[in-house]
C-alpha cells in the first residue's frame, strides 16, 4: 500500500529545570563564491534579493518563544575567523531580534571565514528565573580560481622571393593574442642566440603593442630566418614564432629551389591546477613546407617525446599542410605535477629531411588550499524552493561541492536516498549531481540524502522537502505532554488524520487504559495498554465480554499506522524497523533518550 500521510513528535526527556535552546536559520546559502575574474559575489548580500536574513528559533523545552515575546532577549556578536567576538559592524542590524546584512562581509575577512553568535535570554514566567542558550551560524568565503593565461602569436610567416628579388609580401603583421595577461614587448633572437628587444622603427614606434609589422630590411635576420617572441606581464606566459625567406630558383633553371619547413606554432601553453595537473583539452599546430616559393606537402613521422597524458598524431594533409593534434587527457600532469615544460619531437622526411621541435610548458593558475590539505565543502540545495503545491510538478536537487576554492567536476561519485520506513534507501540510478523530485513522491514531507564519494571519503547532506497541500495530514497528539523529566513518564502518542479540513479514520474511544473500563456499554471501544511493548489493542464490549477487534475487519481502523524512531541526531532507531504499529501507541521513559523523534507513516 501507498504512504498517504507522515507525521512525527519529538519526546524530550530533560532533567530538573526548564531548558531553553535556539537555532539559527539563514535564509542564503552558508557558503559565498568570490568570481575573481569578474569581482562579484553570489549570493551578493548588497541586493534585495540576495541580502542575508538570519533568524532564530527559540525553545522552552520545546515550546516555541515568538521573537517578540517581551521576555526574550537576544544580542548578537560578530567574529572573523578564529579571533575574538566583536560587536555587530556597519551593514549588519537587528530588528525584531533577527539580524540582517546588507554589505559583502566575506570580502575583506581575510581567513573567509564569518561567524554571528545569538546570546539569548528568557525571563521564565513560571519560575521568575532568567535561562540562556548561544547560538551560532558561520558563513565561508569562497573564491573561484584565476581564469588560465595563455598568450600566442598569429600571422604569417613567410616572405617568398621571386628570380627577380623582390618579396611576396612587403611586410607580415604579427599579432599577440592574450588571454588575462597583459602585453610586455617584443623581442628576436639575434645571431649569438640572445633575445634582443625588436628595433624601434618607423613602422614599429613602439614595441609594447599589440601588432609588429615585420619587413625584410628589419636587422632581425640570421640567414633566412629569423626568430620572434612576445613577453607578457607573467613570465611564464609568451609564445615564439618564426618567419622564413624562400626563393625562387634562378631564372633558365640553372639554379635550385631551397625548402624549409616549420611549424605554425612552436610553443605551447597549458593551464593546470595548483596540483599541476591539467584538465582535458585539444590543441593544433601544422607543419608547413615550401619548396621555392611554392607550397608543398611535406612528409611527416611519428611523433616522439610526449610525456604521459600526451597524445599528439599527425593528421592528412589539408593545403598542403600537415595538422598535428595536441591531446591532453583530464587530470594529466604531463610527466609529474613538478615538471613545467619539455619538448616533442616531430620528425620531417620530405621536402627536406630534419627535426622539428614543440616547446610546451605547463602554467599552475589554479588557486591555492590553506595550508597541508584543503576543505572540502558539500552540501545540497533546491534551487527552485523545498515546497510543492498539491504534490504537483517537479522539484530540482542540486549540489554544491569545493575542494579549497575549486568546484569539484569531476573525480566524485554520487548517490541519493530517500528516508521512509524508518531508514534510508539508495534511489536506483540516481547517481548525478543532480536529483528531480516528482511531487507525486512527497506525502507532507519527504527528506532527501546526497553521498559524495571524493578522494576516498564520503561526504554528505539532507534535505527535506514539503507538499503544503496534501489531500492527507496526519498530526500526532500526545495524551501526557511533549516532556519527559529525570527518564521518568508515559504517554500515549494518536495518529490523528485529516483530509480537506475533516478527521479521517477517528479514534474509538478516548481511554488507554492498561485495565478495561468499569460498567461498559454494549459497542464501547477503549485502547488497552500492554504490559510490554509499544502497540496497543482496539478492544471492544460485546455486551457480554471484551475482545480484541485490531484486526477485526468490521471493527478494525481504515487505515494501517506504522511507527518509527529517531535519536536526537536523526538516526533511525531500532535498526530501521518498525518501532510498533496501530493508531494509538504507548511510550514511556525506557522510549526516550534524551530526545527521540516518534514518525508515523499512514497507508
Amino acid at each position: 500500500m501507498a504512504i498517504i500521510a507522515t507525521g512525527s513528535k519529538t519526546i524530550i526527556d530533560l532533567s530538573d529545570g526548564k531548558s531553553l535552546s535556539c537555532y539559527l536559520g539563514a535564509n542564503q546559502p552558508r557558503t559565498q563564491i568570490h568570481d575573481v575574474n569578474n569581482s562579484a559575489y553570489n549570493p551578493d548580500w548588497t541586493t534585495t534579493a540576495g541580502k542575508l536574513v538570519i533568524t532564530p528559533v527559540v525553545y522552552a523545552n520545546q515550546t516555541a518563544i515568538a521573537l517578540n515575546n517581551t521576555a526574550l532577549t537576544i544580542t548578537y556578536k560578530r567574529k572573523e575567523g578564529s579571533g575574538s567576538e566583536a560587536a555587530l559592524a556597519a551593514g549588519e542590524t537587528v530588528s525584531g531580534n533577527t539580524l540582517t546584512v546588507n554589505q559583502n562581509k566575506l570580502a575583506s575577512i581575510a581567513s573567509g571565514l564569518l561567524t554571528y553568535i545569538a546570546y539569548v535570554a528568557y525571563a521564565d514566567p513560571d519560575t521568575g528565573l532568567t535561562i540562556n542558550a548561544t547560538a551560532d551560524i558561520s558563513f565561508a568565503l569562497i573564491s573561484t580560481g584565476e581564469n588560465a593565461k595563455s598568450a600566442w602569436i598569429s600571422g604569417e610567416q613567410v616572405f617568398k622571393y621571386n628570380t627577380a628579388g623582390t618579396a611576396s609580401p612587403a611586410q607580415i603583421t604579427l599579432t599577440a593574442n592574450l588571454q588575462n595577461v597583459t602585453m610586455g614587448k617584443w623581442q628576436y633572437k639575434n645571431s649569438s642566440g640572445a633575445w634582443t628587444d625588436y628595433p624601434t622603427t618607423s613602422d614599429n614606434a613602439s614595441i609594447t603593442g599589440t601588432t609588429l609589422i615585420v619587413k625584410p630590411t628589419h636587422a632581425i635576420w640570421v640567414g633566412e630566418s629569423a626568430t620572434i617572441r612576445i613577453t607578457t606581464s607573467d613570465t611564464a606566459i609568451g609564445d615564439t614564432t618564426s618567419i622564413y625567406k624562400v626563393t625562387d630558383g634562378t631564372a633558365g633553371g640553372a639554379g635550385k629551389d631551397a625548402s624549409t619547413v616549420f611549424l605554425t606554432n612552436e610553443n605551447i601553453t597549458f593551464a593546470a591546477n595548483k596540483d599541476g595537473k591539467v584538465a582535458a583539452t585539444t590543441k593544433t599546430c601544422k607543419v608547413v613546407a615550401y619548396t621555392g616559393t611554392t607550397k608543398v606537402t611535406p612528409t611527416v613521422g611519428t611523433p616522439t617525446g610526449m610525456p604521459t597524458g600526451m597524445s599528439v598524431t599527425a593528421g592528412s594533409a589539408s593545403s598542403n599542410e600537415i595538422p598535428l593534434t595536441i591531446t591532453i587527457t583530464a587530470n594529466a600532469t604531463l610527466g609529474g605535477s613538478g615538471q613545467q615544460n619539455g619538448v616533442v619531437s616531430i620528425p620531417v622526411t620530405s621536402p627536406i629531411s630534419t627535426t622539428l621541435q614543440i616547446q610546451w610548458s605547463k602554467v599552475n593558475t589554479g588557486a591555492t588550499g590553506a595550508a597541508g590539505q584543503n576543505a572540502v565543502v558539500f552540501t545540497v540545495y533546491a534551487p527552485n524552493g523545498t515546497t510543492f503545491v498539491n504534490q504537483n510538478g517537479t522539484l530540482p536537487l542540486n549540489v554544491q561541492a569545493y575542494d579549497g576554492s575549486t568546484a569539484i567536476s569531476s573525480g566524485a561519485t554520487y548517490q541519493w536516498a530517500k528516508y521512509a520506513s524508518g531508514t534510508w534507501t539508495n534511489i536506483s540510478g540516481a547517481t548525478a549531481a543532480t536529483y528531480t523530485v516528482s511531487g507525486s513522491d512527497v506525502v507532507s514531507t519527504g527528506t532527501f540524502r546526497c553521498t559524495m564519494t571524493y578522494n576516498s571519503k564520503t561526504y554528505s547532506d539532507v534535505i527535506t522537502l514539503v507538499d503544503k497541500t496534501d489531500n492527507y495530514q496526519a498530526d500526532i497528539d500526545s495524551t501526557a505532554g511533549d516532556v519527559f523529566k529525570n527518564t521518568v513518564g508515559q504517554t500515549c502518542l494518536i495518529c490523528r488524520l485529516w483530509q480537506n479540513g475533516r478527521e479521517v479514520d477517528p479514534l474509538k474511544s478516548t481511554t488507554y487504559s492498561t485495565t478495561a473500563p468499569s460498567s461498559p456499554a454494549t459497542g464501547a471501544f477503549y485502547y488497552q495498554i500492554q504490559s510490554s511493548g509499544a502497540t496497543t489493542k482496539l478492544m471492544r464490549y460485546s455486551g457480554s465480554a471484551w475482545a480484541d477487534v485490531t484486526s477485526n475487519a468490521t471493527y478494525k481502523h481504515e487505515k494501517n499506522y506504522t511507527w518509527y524512531r529517531r535519536d536526537k541526531d536523526g538516526n533511525p532507531l531500532d535498526g530501521g524497523e518498525a518501532f510498533a504499529t496501530g493508531k494509538v501507541i504507548y511510550v514511556d521513559g525506557d522510549d526516550v533518550d534524551t530526545k527521540t523523534v516518534f514518525v508515523c507513516e499512514v497507508e
